[in-house]
Order: C-alpha cells, then sequence, then structure tokens
C-alpha cells in the first residue's frame, strides 16, 4: 500500500455500515424464491440441491444451471424475477435497519480526509438506497453498487471492481472494509488492502484463509487503521 493519499474506500453494507439482515425475512424470501423455481418448471431435485446450500448460493448455483439447461436469455429473465422477489424482503426490511456501531463517527473523519468512498454490496439497489436515505448517510458516498445479474455478486471481483471504476480509483491503492470473507476474497483478488470486521455469523477462519490483511472489532477501530496506511 502506497503512503500517498489513498484513492478510495469501498465498504460493504449489511452488517459493515448498518444492520440489515436483522430486519429481513430471509425464510419468506428462501421459500417464495423457491416456488417460483418450481412455476418456472424448473426440476425440483435440483432446486432442492441448491436450496440446501442457502439462499444466496441458490441464486448462484440456480443461474448457472439454467444458462445451461435454458440459455442465456431465458436464465437472466428468471434471475431477475428472483432477484426482484428477494429485493422487495430487503426493501420491507431496510425500513427498519440500524447502523452500526461508530458509522458516522467514522464517515464524517473520512469526509474531513476527502477520501472518495463507495459501497459494494450484495443486496438489491433499492434496499440500499432506502437504507442510506433513512440513516442519513446516502450523501457520504459517491458510488452505491448493488446486486444486479450483470455482476455476479462477492467473492467475484465483478462488482467491487466496477465500484472501484466508478469511483475512478486504483483498487491497489484503496482499501475494501467488509464482515465477511466473501468481501476480503473479492477485495485481495484486486489487490485492494482489506480489513474485515467480523461480526456474530462472520467465519473469522475463512477471512484469514482469504488474507484479510486486519481485523478490527468495529467501526470505531477503522480510524486507526487508515492513519497507519
Amino acid at each position: 500500500m502506497s503512503p500517498k493519499k489513498l484513492d478510495a474506500i469501498v465498504f460493504d453494507m449489511d452488517a459493515t455500515l448498518v444492520d440489515l439482515g436483522g430486519f429481513v425475512e430471509w425464510r419468506r424470501a428462501h421459500e417464495e424464491i423457491v416456488e417460483a423455481y418450481l412455476r418456472y418448471d424448473c426440476d425440483p431435485s435440483i432446486v432442492q440441491e441448491c436450496s440446501a446450500k442457502g439462499l444466496f448460493n441458490m441464486l448462484e448455483l440456480m443461474y448457472e444451471h439454467l444458462q445451461k439447461e435454458r440459455g442465456q436469455d431465458e436464465a437472466y429473465t428468471m434471475q431477475e424475477t428472483v432477484y426482484n422477489i428477494l429485493g422487495e424482503y430487503e426493501a420491507t426490511g431496510a425500513n427498519s435497519c440500524k447502523l452500526m456501531d461508530g458509522c458516522i463517527d467514522v464517515l464524517d473523519w473520512l469526509k474531513e480526509k476527502e477520501t472518495p468512498l463507495g459501497i459494494c454490496t450484495s443486496n438489491s439497489p433499492k434496499s440500499a438506497e432506502t437504507a442510506l436515505k433513512l440513516q442519513g448517510i446516502q450523501g457520504y458516498f459517491k458510488v452505491v453498487v448493488g446486486r444486479t445479474v450483470d455482476h455476479p455478486m462477492k467473492p467475484h471481483p465483478a462488482q467491487l471492481k466496477k465500484c472501484f471504476e466508478e469511483l475512478n480509483a486504483d483498487p491497489k491503492n484503496s482499501v475494501m472494509v467488509g464482515d465477511s470473507h466473501k468481501d476480503i476474497i473479492a477485495g485481495k483478488k484486486l489487490g485492494a488492502y482489506t480489513v474485515g470486521i467480523p461480526v456474530y455469523f462472520t467465519r473469522v477462519d475463512l477471512m484469514k484463509e482469504a488474507g484479510v490483511d486486519v481485523i478490527i472489532e468495529s467501526l470505531n477501530d477503522l480510524r486507526s487503521v487508515i492513519e497507519t496506511l
């Protein structure tokens, strides 16, 4: 990491800046998406197999399956459909979300430093916009890249790469901050300095395995990390 001024800092959103996931009815969303696949005449055994791997893994696996079985156009349409279903649940939850500890303080400090900030989230663009507006922090961020069919979700680096590009930032002189090993993997693939902030469901072992540069307890500790870069 160069000692010169950072090009940008990109944050994950849920469980990093705001607690959104705690207010989303994930189980109901999962069930409704499974029903959507079945209505689309997807093989029930394939749907069940993918569903057992968890909601977000199911979305990726079913998209890959549909691309092979139905072709890109049909797969894309179906993926948009299930993303929209999930997005409605996320947007509803966003109305009740809360800021993570230390969020405003660190954002104010970074604003004073004139460090360009972005968000790269696996949540829907609509839920991200709702959460950021309601919590009064939308104005801190120049770029917000949410979940779309066009860019695979983290740990694939496509979303994060798009975020850095829109910030006109070199990832190798930038920082990625997140609560998941998937954030770390995406950041490391692009050469960014990575900061992990584990929460109760974080697999810290996988975060370390991914090569995280530093792990901190909360956003309150981020300032001291940035000051050393």
